[in-house]
């Protein structure tokens, strides 16, 4: 595993702006004067947890999705072993390290890493996974093993750094980027 995760160039890595052009600049600059601390998954999340479902118990359709190792839903179950505000990354094949964020309850399988925030006073779940979603490339690029079945290890994942600012600047992201892709998934409707 490559020893420094940490993304540089992010805003958090910046000096302070002198000039305030938006709130989250001048968030940043009220809150975090000198940077932000890093924390890894491990310090911040709790691994929650998965099971291995057969495909003939699963559905085409139902009340809780089944989250395992690609882009899309693998089927539907009857049961849910996570609930919301939760991260989940893809730990084999084709899509390993692929970043899925769940807002309501489903059942995490067994090709995937599920995430909750040990506390929403110190990261929120949905922070974290915008910052991971970030680094989703990198994480595929430098983290996955390339074999004959990409695979990406719980230990380096466990490892990855993450920046935790003051609970308003990770909201005032969250707010930022939800409103994007709100506006993003209206554009591509239109098409």
């Amino acid at each position: 595993m490559k020893d420094n995760i940490n993304q540089q160039g992010s805003l958090f890595d910046m000096p302070v702006p002198t000039v305030k052009t938006s709130k989250l600049e001048a968030l940043v600059a009220k809150l975090c004067p000198n940077r932000v601390e890093w924390k890894t998954i491990e310090e911040l999340c709790f691994a929650l947890p998965k099971g291995t479902l057969k495909q003939n118990e699963l559905q085409s359709s139902g009340k809780y999705p089944v989250v395992n190792s690609g882009r899309e839903f693998y089927g539907y179950y009857s049961k849910y072993n996570n609930g919301g505000d939760t991260i989940c990354i893809a730990s084999r094949g084709e899509y390993a390290g692929f970043i899925t964020y769940m807002d309501d309850k489903f059942w995490a399988g067994g090709l995937c890493y599920p995430y909750k925030s040990k506390s929403d006073k110190i990261i929120l779940g949905k922070f974290l996974y915008f910052y991971l979603k970030n680094i989703e490339n990198y994480i595929m690029e430098t983290l996955v093993a390339r074999g004959s079945i990409p695979a990406l290890n719980k230990k380096d994942v466990d490892k990855i750094k993450i920046p935790v600012p003051p609970i308003p600047v990770q909201e005032e992201i969250v707010r930022i980027l939800d409103t994007f892709a709100e506006l993003t998934a209206e554009l591509t409707k239109r098409k």
